[in-house]
């Protein structure tokens, strides 16, 4: 873990293939380690998750490579010990969505990672209050874009197709290493229309 001394409880691991399937999740031992048995060939993603806090892989590390982020390649047959850096989601993101200069309740407000195809456990979602108010909890190191979305409920928000059209009338969005607490936007989101 990034920037702890221990391992939290309940952490598990598991491996997400090409078409967001997650074959298993196994629990780490008090050693911090975790076996999965049994994977076929292909191109992964390592996940992790546990309790009521968000990870995500920074940096996976084997024998053979370094890479940033949490792609693994498994060829046939073999056996591949890595090593997996993490990161949790402490951060809160506040802020308030307007429609034409007045606060807008009942929007549906997304997180957005810069790699939405690569990280959809990095999305959030909440839905804006009387006043225009939302927070995001749970957000993990990174760079996101945080729309509005008038009537959005019924969308697949989640596929980076559908969510693109809307990015780019959203707000850009750093969230540092190590934040924690809540980081408020510097302007209100404005409510983009369902397409």
């Amino acid at each position: 873990m990034q920037g702890a001394t221990q391992l939290p409880p309940r952490l598990s691991l598991g491996l997400r293939d090409e078409k967001g399937n997650i074959g298993q999740f196994v629990e780490v031992n008090e050693k911090g380690e975790a076996e999965l048995p049994g994977v076929l060939p292909g191109e992964y993603d390592v996940v992790a998750g546990g309790g009521q806090t968000a990870y995500s892989v920074s940096r996976i590390t084997s024998e053979e490579v370094t890479t940033r982020g949490h792609r693994l390649s498994v060829a046939a047959g073999a056996t591949l010990p890595v090593s997996v850096t993490l990161v949790s989601g402490t951060a809160t993101v506040e802020g308030f969505a307007q429609r034409l200069g007045k606060p807008a309740a009942a929007a549906m407000i997304v997180l957005v990672p810069n790699d939405p195809e690569s990280n959809p456990e990095l999305f959030r979602r909440d839905q804006s209050d009387l006043d225009g108010s939302f927070a995001l909890r749970g957000i993990v190191p990174g760079t996101y874009t945080v729309l509005a979305i008038e009537d959005g409920w019924e969308l697949d928000w989640a596929k980076p197709a559908v969510i693109e059209i809307y990015r780019k009338r959203g707000q850009k969005l750093i969230v540092p290493d190590r934040m924690k607490g809540s980081l408020h936007l510097p302007g209100p989101v404005e409510v983009q229309p369902r397409l």
